[in-house]
């Protein structure tokens, strides 16, 4: 049995099961390195990651999985078959002018698949030399912290309610990064709790200890997610397209360099994603160290 995954807890959970099935095997570590391909070549045939997006998510997804077992991938596969199905019905709802405002099209790239997921590789290479509560608190709040922010970006955007400046409270163009809507808000705490609940029956015993562990998940995932939106409506980059009269997070359009209307010119949606899913990844693990 591989010696990483062998540091996680059994629970009694169909995932610790698997875990004692599959890595009992001597070649389970070609059968991952399999089974992660296949993942990575479907996700890119299905269009949901760019080539590099779908090195990226090998990489990402191998990782944890290796160390923390079949608990962390079914996480993050929830979070991911989540985003892609989320990401389609938006994408067939929305207007053509609310997809030109975003700098990136539908398929992730490397960068953001790293954006949304280098916590959880880190938190989980953190737990195979350390193997404790705190650093599974990590690696949940870091996916929980990219479910919540994703919910809440592909849901809120199809709100019948004007979106609002998380900052200053006025009207926004739905799209932009910073505005805030009900429906985006509650689905932004939908996705936080359905990755809480995930790594629970996952990876934590049914205690009381447990379920203030999935509380701090919780908690810590969707501050990343409002976090986000405040990044979003201060220092992330947005420019202004005169030709369409339009605020634009792309620097050009259309071979037209565009003037900086608000926030600094190198903070684009993947660096306010990195810092957001850092903060939360370090907030879910400083709070599982108060507990513990």
């Amino acid at each position: 049995m591989s010696e990483f995954a062998n540091l996680v807890p059994a629970t009694g959970s169909l995932a610790s099961y698997f875990n004692e099935f599959f890595f009992s095997f001597p070649f389970a570590f070609w059968a991952l390195v399999l089974i992660m391909l296949v993942v990575s070549i479907g996700s890119y045939a299905a269009r949901q990651l760019t080539f590099g997006g779908a090195v990226a998510a090998y990489l990402v997804g191998f990782g944890p999985t290796w160390v923390l077992g079949f608990g962390a991938l079914t996480t993050l596969l929830l979070f991911f078959m989540a985003a892609g199905v989320l990401g389609k019905l938006a994408k067939r709802a929305i207007s053509f002018d609310v997809m030109k405002i975003h700098k990136k099209g539908g398929r992730r790239d490397a960068a953001q698949v790293y954006a949304n997921g280098l916590m959880a590789l880190v938190s989980a290479l953190l737990y195979a030399f350390n193997p404790s509560l705190p650093f599974l608190v990590m690696f949940g709040s870091a996916v929980g912290e990219a479910a919540s922010d994703t919910f809440a970006s592909e849901v809120g955007i199809l709100s019948k309610t004007k979106p609002v400046s998380i900052i200053t409270g006025r009207p926004m163009k739905a799209g932009l990064s910073g505005a805030v809507s009900p429906l985006g808000l509650a689905s932004g705490l939908v996705g936080a709790v359905l990755i809480a609940l995930c790594m629970w029956g996952c990876f934590l015993p049914i205690t009381a200890k447990s379920a203030l562990a999935a509380s701090v998940i919780a908690l810590s995932s969707f501050f990343g997610c409002l976090l986000d939106s405040v990044l979003g409506a201060t220092v992330q980059a947005h420019y202004y397209d005169e030709v369409n009269d339009r605020i634009t997070e792309r620097p050009v359009v259309d071979g037209r360099v565009l003037p900086l209307e608000r926030g600094l010119r190198w903070v684009d949606n993947d660096v306010v994603n990195l810092v957001s899913n850092v903060v939360s990844a370090i907030l879910g693990m400083s709070l599982a160290l108060i507990i513990t």
